[in-house]
């Protein structure tokens, strides 16, 4: 933002810092064995696999090693991809649930971040994939529901009816594609 507003020294020292975050995100969070970042409850790994793992995707200032691990995860069937996507835990986790609120529903909100860190990767062709299975998820249901089963795509029955968040990322993802539609 300082930099579009010609503040070019002020923009540097953002930069700086924002790098030094990454690294420090690395050297703190960084499982090499699994492939993925921890995410931390008093400083304890949290033992479940989440979407929130990837997050650091977001960044777009990892190595290229790490980004592709990250990318195996998200596209990987056992894991977060299929035909509904994304799950709020991965389907291979002993504590996914398909029904139950944030263990394992498809959240539209959830997708829209990860949406928009794959472009921060150019990831393009999958960034507009998960875009599409997300409308495809949303437009498939009579209504805009807080979340999705990640199984049946249909909505648990806990999941609020009507949902802000959804309508707005859905409104957002749908002039996304309406604007690529006519580029094209």
């Amino acid at each position: 933002m300082a930099e579009a507003l010609g503040m070019d020294v002020e923009g540097a020292m953002w930069r700086r810092r924002a790098a030094a975050i990454v690294r420090r995100m690395i050297e703190d969070f960084w499982d090499e064995q699994t492939g993925l970042f921890r995410a931390l409850h008093d400083n304890r790994p949290i033992p479940v696999v989440t979407p929130f793992n990837l997050y650091p995707l977001w960044t777009g200032q990892l190595p290229d090693n790490m980004r592709d691990r990250l990318l195996s995860h998200l596209t990987d069937p056992d894991e977060f991809w299929g035909e509904y996507v994304l799950p709020t835990v991965a389907r291979n986790d002993p504590h996914y649930d398909p029904e139950v609120m944030w263990r394992g529903p498809v959240w539209a909100n959830t997708n829209y971040f990860l949406i928009e860190a794959l472009r921060q990767v150019r990831e393009y062709d999958l960034a507009h994939r998960l875009r599409d299975k997300t409308l495809d998820l949303i437009m498939s249901q009579p209504g805009i529901y807080e979340y999705y089963s990640s199984r049946t795509g249909q909505p648990p029955a806990t999941a609020a009816d009507t949902f802000g968040w959804t309508a707005a990322v859905f409104i957002d993802l749908a002039i996304q594609a309406s604007r690529e539609e006519r580029v094209e």
